[in-house]
């Protein structure tokens, strides 16, 4: 058993398909095999002529010349049959193939890594180098296919004009069916045949070419033929290894027989391409023109390196759609959009304060607001009464606990509620340091404040008119730390610790309790504990 990553198209395969055109009697008008080079392990390389021979010579002579090869990287057997659809259009009877004949010289390099196709190589040679990186320096001895490839092109360009250059190849990392081309002035001369393979295929894209020269591909074909050769129309033609992702064949995976399609729309795009009748020519121009308005380069990836691909074909496809769009708005007089009044847009936005929660989660957190709410609002009444004669400690300190929130909120107050319930234990047992470290500290304050024996005079009267001022506005009085100096009537204390004892603040646990989250009450996994992402 065997396994490929395309599908198979062996150097036996060629020789067979060669073969079978040579023992043709029809095929010698018009196709001629030779060897062009022998390969390092002493392989054939052919070089394939395909003309109408039975010209007279000085309309063989006037003819332009077209120049293809395929598979230099020997894994990408898609090129093969790639190729194989271009000789069987070249050397068919069809009309078309005919005047492609009558008009042109095709010089076709079908295998230019023999070597590498039968000792199973993916892309290098049988010395072990990409020879499509070989092509401005290539050396007679080890790299005699691109050696002898790039002689016969110079000699060609002595005696005919080369109106396009193409070197096919495999992609196994995009879609389509794509080209590479060469743009250093900023026109569209170069993009002008693919744009005319896009109008002609179903599954080439022309979103996905790219004519951009990056220092990395200044060695392959395509750019030494452009630039060193003086080939403009110079393209490597890549097909997918797997399919389409547009149009009729969008989804599907490419057989052999869409392959070999490909090859007669690359035909049929040279005879369009060099059609006395330029109307297509034009009309591909005028859409170029709107594509590339700037500088016309493409904003695509380079050959080996497609790196937001997906996201350079639909900015070109966006802008496709923007020029389209802006053609249909001369023709169409725009709308008028309506006034909007100041007031609709406040209407239309949510009043999130309104609103109550939905998850249980959040009606939690409104119950645990709503204590630090009502503080806040017994503290405002407590404002509007008489004011105490001196604002200890102790009350500032239960202020800032009712208004804090969140973990820290909680262990504040619940370290406060355990020293309050500490000290009405020990209110009786306050020493004299106790005092003396009290005066001393009120003495350090910039502030006027009262005497000792005036605060223990007026004790009692405060403490009633804050007891009442309580009672009325609905709010709790709690004797704070530093009140433990003043000793209270009987009645208000007793008062003072039942309301205590009825009011328990929410987040200090009742004997027994615990502030952790019941098995499932937080998350999903019913485990306790924090909420857990889902």
């Amino acid at each position: 058993v065997y396994f490929s990553h395309c599908y198979p198209y062996t150097y036996t395969d060629l020789q067979m398909d060669l073969l079978a055109l040579d023992k043709d009697p029809t095929m010698a008008r018009r196709f001629r095999r030779r060897k062009l080079c022998e390969t390092l392990a002493g392989n054939a390389c052919d070089l394939i002529t395909i003309t109408s021979f039975s010209s007279d010579p000085a309309s063989l002579k006037a003819r332009r010349a077209v120049v293809i090869t395929a598979r230099v990287h020997p894994g990408e057997s898609n090129a093969s049959w790639v190729m194989k659809g271009i000789l069987d259009y070249l050397t068919g009877a069809s009309v078309d193939a005919r005047i492609l004949r009558d008009n042109f010289v095709f010089k076709i390099v079908p295998m230019l890594n023999p070597d590498g196709v039968i000792v199973g190589n993916y892309r290098c040679s049988l010395a072990g180098q990409d020879l499509n990186r070989l092509w401005d320096e290539p050396s007679r001895k080890m790299h005699p296919t691109i050696f002898f490839t790039k002689s016969m092109f110079r000699h060609l360009l002595d005696d005919r004009e080369v109106i396009l250059f193409v070197d096919i190849h495999g992609h196994s990392r995009k879609k389509n069916v794509f080209m590479y081309g060469n743009s250093e002035t900023g026109g569209i001369r170069e993009k002008i045949f693919p744009g005319l393979l896009c109008r002609s295929s179903d599954c080439f894209s022309f979103d996905d070419c790219c004519f951009k020269i990056q220092r990395s591909k200044e060695s392959t074909a395509r750019v030494v033929a452009y630039r060193e050769i003086g080939c403009v129309n110079s393209f490597t033609l890549e097909a997918s290894f797997c399919g389409a992702d547009f149009g009729p064949l969008g989804d599907q995976h490419f057989t052999t027989r869409h392959l070999e399609e490909m090859g007669y729309m690359v035909c049929d795009a040279i005879l369009d391409f060099c059609d006395p009748d330029q109307t297509k020519v034009m009309l591909v121009c005028k859409e170029l023109q709107v594509l590339f308005p700037d500088d016309g380069n493409s904003d695509d990836v380079s050959d080996s390196e497609d790196d937001g691909a997906a996201a350079a074909r639909r900015k070109k496809r966006a802008a496709r759609k923007a020029a389209q769009k802006r053609e249909r708005e001369k023709t169409v007089a725009p709308k008028k959009k309506k006034a909007v009044e100041p007031g609709a847009e406040e209407e239309k936005k949510p009043k999130d304060k309104d609103k109550e929660p939905k998850t249980a989660r959040g009606r939690r957190k409104a119950q645990r607001r709503e204590p630090a709410a009502s503080t806040e609002r017994a503290a405002t009444a407590e404002e509007g009464s008489e004011k105490l004669p001196e604002a200890s400690d102790g009350d500032a300190a239960a202020g800032s606990d009712a208004k804090v929130s969140g973990k820290k909120g909680k262990k504040q107050q619940k370290a406060t509620a355990t020293k309050k319930t500490t000290t009405s234990k020990n209110r009786g047992s306050v020493t004299s340091r106790d005092k003396d470290s009290k005066e001393s500290k009120d003495s350090k304050d910039a502030k006027p404040q009262e005497s000792k024996a005036t605060k223990a005079d007026g004790a009692d009267n405060t403490a009633g008119e804050v007891a009442s001022s309580s009672a009325a506005s609905g709010t709790v009085y709690r004797p704070s730390e530093c009140d433990a100096s003043v000793p209270l009537p009987l009645d208000i204390a007793a008062s003072a610790a039942g309301i205590t004892e009825s009011v328990q603040d929410p987040l200090v646990p009742k004997p027994g309790g615990s502030l952790l989250p019941k098995p499932g009450g937080y998350n999903q996994s019913g485990k306790g504990g924090a909420l857990s992402a889902p």
